[in-house]
């Protein structure tokens, strides 16, 4: 990979590290607005964002190092604990997330799937700054392609000299798309939890047409899927029986 980074003397910073920092704060701003419009104290904001941020992190490089076993081997032997830096995998933060949300809320006295909503449209707004990291750090990357705004890595990165699918981008635009769409319709939203699976059937069905253009994940399921495509069929499938079931729940209660 190349990352890009500035260095002063011997600091040197990541922009992957400064626009995932980026992300962070502007989904906590937003997620901070909307709860004062529901009048749901910024407090737990705050402090449940401290939560999601470590353990999504963790569940991420957890999840990474179970998918990406022997990825992991090598660059932990060729580079130490510095490969603990980098090699992320999405799903595996955006399910403990939701673990500890659900958790987070039922502890406070507030409807699970209420706090779910409430976090998500900034989700993707986060996500759309993590793959401009991503993009600066040298992963995610697409296969080759010949289209005029292919990208194009240097001679250090496993795609050169071939131009390849800025994948990153495709996701980021993607992303914010969906940011507008649900901030739109958190306020139209007919029961609790709507938008969050909302999302998750916008997101699984964008990751799993993606993957098709990937070139940096291996295709060992069924079918020539990659791990990531066949969470998201999970996902999809899970979405669409909560979005069925959760207004059924409501009117019977």
């Amino acid at each position: 990979m190349h990352p890009i980074a500035f260095q002063y003397g011997s600091f040197v910073v990541h922009w992957y590290g400064i626009l995932v920092a980026c992300g962070f704060l502007a989904g906590i701003w937003m997620t901070a607005w909307r709860a004062r419009q529901e009048n749901i104290p910024t407090e737990l904001v705050f402090d449940l964002s401290l939560y999601l941020l470590i353990f999504g992190m963790l569940g991420g490089k957890l999840f990474y190092i179970i998918a990406y076993w022997q990825d992991f081997q090598h660059h932990f032997s060729r580079e130490g604990f510095n490969a603990l830096r980098s090699g992320f995998v999405f799903y595996g933060g955006f399910i403990c997330a939701v673990v500890v949300t659900l958790w987070y809320a039922r502890r406070h006295g507030i409807q699970h799937w209420r706090m779910a909503d409430l976090f998500t449209p900034a989700l993707p707004l986060g996500h759309a700054f993590g793959r401009l990291g991503c993009f600066a750090e040298g992963c995610c990357y697409g296969e080759s392609t010949s289209l005029p705004w292919a990208a194009h890595y240097p001679a250090v990165h496993p795609t050169y000299p071939h131009g390849v699918h800025p994948t990153q981008y495709y996701e980021a635009a993607a992303n914010l798309a969906f940011c507008a769409v649900l901030s739109w319709f958190y306020p139209r939203r007919k029961f609790d939890g709507q938008v969050f699976w909302i999302y998750a059937i916008l997101y699984a069905v964008m990751r799993f047409s993606i993957e098709f253009i990937r070139g940096d994940n291996p295709r060992h399921w069924p079918g020539h899927l990659t791990n990531s495509q066949v969470t998201a069929l999970l996902w999809l499938v899970a979405a669409l029986f909560f979005l069925w079931r959760l207004p059924r729940t409501r009117a019977a209660h």
